[in-house]
């Protein structure tokens, strides 16, 4: 009978990591502007069948929320802001269910986590229209896709939308691609 579990056991736990592409798209959604990046690394640990639960830690480059907006100087001059970046470490907890189709996996997941908003340098007169330094909650949501390469190796696609409130309420979409493995 122990030798019975310990097969079920070993495929509860899996690790994975990916990189992709970034856009805030708190105000429009234009494909050409999916180019910052975002590395993450997640565990995962099987709830049921084709339920997970995941934590998540990535960092993503992003542009700030006034980046190439129309602001107000302190003197009352309209200006364009410049090209503006933050870059946004978060964790994140969430639930994943997956529809298991053979040798691939599609899924839906959603959860809570923690957004630390760390504001690159900007150009002189221009630093009062970065995104403010804090660390604030937020949400995910999203989609994944896994085909297995072998046993417990798999590749990973996964569409993700992140949700905070920093500066005004961001949304940031990443794509991504990477590795997952189950134990």
């Amino acid at each position: 009978m122990a030798l019975g579990a310990v097969p079920a056991l070993a495929q509860s736990w899996g690790a994975g990591a990916s990189l992709g592409l970034v856009e805030d798209v708190s105000h429009r959604f234009s494909l050409d502007e999916l180019r910052s990046r975002d590395l993450s690394a997640w565990v995962e640990f099987h709830l049921q069948e084709h339920v997970q639960l995941r934590g998540m830690y990535g960092s993503l480059r992003t542009p700030g929320a006034n980046s190439g907006r129309v602001v107000t100087a302190s003197d009352g001059t309209l200006l364009v802001a410049p090209d503006l970046k933050s870059r946004v470490d978060y964790g994140t907890v969430g639930v994943s269910y997956e529809f298991w189709e053979g040798d691939y996996t599609s899924g839906i997941f959603a959860g809570i986590g923690g957004y630390r908003i760390r504001p690159e340098s900007a150009p002189a007169g221009f630093s009062e229209f970065s995104d403010p330094r804090e660390t604030v909650l937020g949400w995910h949501a999203g989609v994944d896709g896994a085909f297995k390469i072998l046993r417990p190796l798999s590749a990973v696609g996964r569409i993700t939308v992140h949700g905070f409130r920093s500066g005004g309420n961001r949304t940031i979409l990443t794509v991504g691609v990477g590795l997952l493995y189950r134990f």
